[in-house]
């Protein structure tokens, strides 16, 4: 009886640290882990509102998932940095709350929260495929799968880059996948 408690024991505690270990990997560069707040609001909700509130800012249009063009704009995000979207531009969102598509890591990583995992680093090339208006020098490239602790849940996955604005490290948006 002992070695069975024992053995469910050491199980249960194993595949914790396994589980703990494997569901959250967090970005690093340089030495530096990325906090999640660097990343709240740069990836879709299934519900669509961060990226419903960019496309109406953006341009004039209040559509939402089932609408194709919406859709597409959802995806293809890195495309309209630079051209429709200016990068640091920032504005109110409907719920009064400060909205933009570029991330200063000076401003925004604080803390240790990683409600993320990054599930592949990409070569920097895609950077220029999937934000091809942006001329500058990516950094670094990843694809991240988010994770939500509440009941609201993510659209899928992200590839983000990291680029050097003008002396400081800035994080955008470039695809979203299903």
């Amino acid at each position: 009886m002992k070695k069975i408690l024992f053995t469910t024991i050491c199980i249960l505690f194993w595949s914790s640290i396994l589980y703990a270990d494997d569901r959250y990997k967090p970005w690093v560069y340089n030495d530096t882990k990325i906090s999640e707040k660097c990343l709240k609001h740069l990836y879709p909700l299934a519900s669509g509102d961060w990226y419903e509130e960019y496309y109406n800012e953006y341009f004039g249009k209040d559509l939402s998932f089932g609408d194709i063009e919406f859709e597409y704009f959802t995806i293809v995000i890195g495309e309209h940095l630079n051209k429709e979207i200016s990068i640091g531009h920032k504005f109110k969102s409907s719920w009064d709350e400060e909205m933009t598509l570029t991330r200063y890591l000076d401003e925004c990583n604080k803390g240790d929260e990683f409600q993320y995992k990054v599930m592949t680093e990409l070569p920097k090339v895609y950077c220029n495929d999937f934000a091809p208006n942006l001329e500058r020098d990516c950094l670094s490239a990843v694809l991240i799968k988010h994770y939500s602790e509440t009941r609201v849940r993510v659209y899928g996955m992200t590839v983000y880059g990291l680029y050097d604005l003008e002396g400081r490290l800035a994080i955008l948006p470039l695809r979203n996948l299903k």
